[in-house]
């Protein structure tokens, strides 16, 4: 009964991750992504740690943005590890199959063919992935961060 379990969990929390940082807080509800939150990181402690780990902003994007063109089904994580005090990210298969101990997810992105085939064909998971980095709350992402540090 146990053998799927770290997959169905892993896969229950990676989208609770995921479609978090499409949120946004009004008056104690709720709601999509609205053209007032910031879908770009300017300023604040991820960026600044993005920028000492990866050199700048856009050459972490860059990586980022390849892992998630990875082959097959999963995902592309980005997390804190408040041992050394780094951030570190990779893919995983399916949705625990390379998941990495100790660490605080900050960032997920789902490549599952479930998340993009309804717009986009296979051969068009770039403009997906360009989507999410649209409409991504860096507000919720940056608190992610803030926290995991704590």
């Amino acid at each position: 009964m146990q053998r799927r379990f770290g997959f169905e969990f892993d896969g229950m929390k990676n989208h609770e991750y995921y479609f978090e940082q499409f949120e946004l807080e009004l008056d104690g509800h709720l709601s999509r992504l609205s053209q007032s939150a910031p879908n770009t990181l300017t300023t604040g402690a991820l960026k600044t740690a993005i920028e000492e780990e990866w050199g700048s902003f856009d050459a972490w994007l860059a990586r980022f943005k390849a892992i998630g063109l990875t082959r097959g089904i999963g995902w592309a994580i980005l997390y804190y590890d408040k041992t050394t005090n780094r951030l570190v990210q990779t893919w995983v298969d399916e949705q625990h199959l390379g998941q990495l101990n100790d660490v605080k997810i900050i960032l997920a992105l789902d490549m599952w063919e479930h998340s993009y085939l309804f717009d986009y064909v296979p051969a068009d998971k770039k403009k997906y992935i360009e989507a999410v980095f649209e409409n991504l709350n860096w507000e919720v992402v940056e608190a992610r961060f803030v926290k995991a540090q704590a």
